[in-house]
């Protein structure tokens, strides 16, 4: 059985007559009463009574009517959202994300004015280890990632830079430099723990300005893992300076550095060859705003 039994079964229900059917469907009267066989030898069931004078329906004829009106409609239900969705209209997008992203508002700005342009693409948002979102991106597990850069990448990945930031000190409110009314200078942290954060190039480049190496390190990871550590008395930590204002927590105190900033900046990454509509319909838009 296919769609076209149904439509040619679906008029001659509607006309009653083989004759005006045919013409409207542009076929002959002989191939339009062969179509007809077909279906009712598959289904095992006459469908019509006919005689010389009328064609009626037979209450099998009446009850599959129904059905057969539904299943054209399913198909063109499901005909219209797969053209929505290679047009880019309709889907969804794996997002994957560091917290700095997320608590920098850039997640939410971009992604929430990408939802109301596009309100039929459903966007799922996970938070993951940094080393390992662009990685999930090369093998498909996601469609996208925020990222605070610089990261290496898999060569089929590429990148957007979405937002500059910079980074600054956290220190345990009982550290002893807290109190001091100038700057922290680098040099002063020299042979103290630093906790490391998942992007490490600030702290790498805050101790070569101090003019030590981090002989005593240790990484924690998520942002949030740093700063329990450091409200614990357990090091001190180079952070992302937004931070500062988006994340007031007991027990910490924040410092900028002194001198010419360490820049830092949240990544926007993708598949450089991504071919599903709605993910390059959000990459477009991400290009657009950055």
């Amino acid at each position: 059985m296919e769609l076209r039994h149904l439509r040619y079964f679906l008029e001659l229900a509607k006309t009653l007559h083989y004759g005006v059917a045919a013409e409207n469907l542009n076929i002959s009267t002989p191939t339009l009463s062969v179509q007809i066989n077909q279906l009712e030898e598959e289904l095992g069931a006459p469908l019509f009574y006919r005689t010389q004078r009328k064609v009626e329906l037979t209450q099998i004829g009446e009850i599959f009517q129904q059905e057969a009106r539904e299943t054209l409609q399913h198909a063109e239900q499901a005909k219209a959202r797969v053209r929505s969705a290679a047009r880019g209209e309709r889907g969804y997008i794996r997002v994957g994300y560091v917290a700095s992203a997320l608590l920098s508002g850039i997640l939410t700005r971009l992604l929430t004015r990408f939802s109301a342009s596009a309100p039929d693409i459903s966007i799922n948002a996970r938070e993951s280890v940094m080393d390992t979102l662009a990685t999930q991106i090369s093998e498909r597990t996601i469609d996208v990632a925020f990222v605070r850069g610089p990261v290496p990448l898999p060569a089929d990945v590429g990148y957007i830079e979405v937002e500059q930031d910079h980074f600054a000190l956290a220190l345990p409110d009982n550290h002893p430099l807290v109190e001091q009314d100038q700057p922290i200078e680098p040099a002063q942290l020299k042979g103290e723990t630093f906790i490391l954060p998942e992007q490490v190039s600030g702290t790498v480049t805050f101790a070569q300005r101090g003019g030590f190496i981090l002989s005593r390190s240790w990484s924690a990871g998520s942002l949030n893992e740093v700063l329990a550590n450091v409200a614990l008395g357990n090091g001190v930590a180079v952070i992302p300076a937004i931070l500062v204002t988006q994340l007031k927590l007991p027990g910490i105190t924040y410092r900028e550095i002194p001198g010419a900033i360490i820049p830092s900046s949240i990544w926007f990454l993708y598949r450089k060859r991504e071919r599903t509509p709605a993910v390059n319909k959000l990459v477009r838009m991400i290009e657009r705003n950055a």
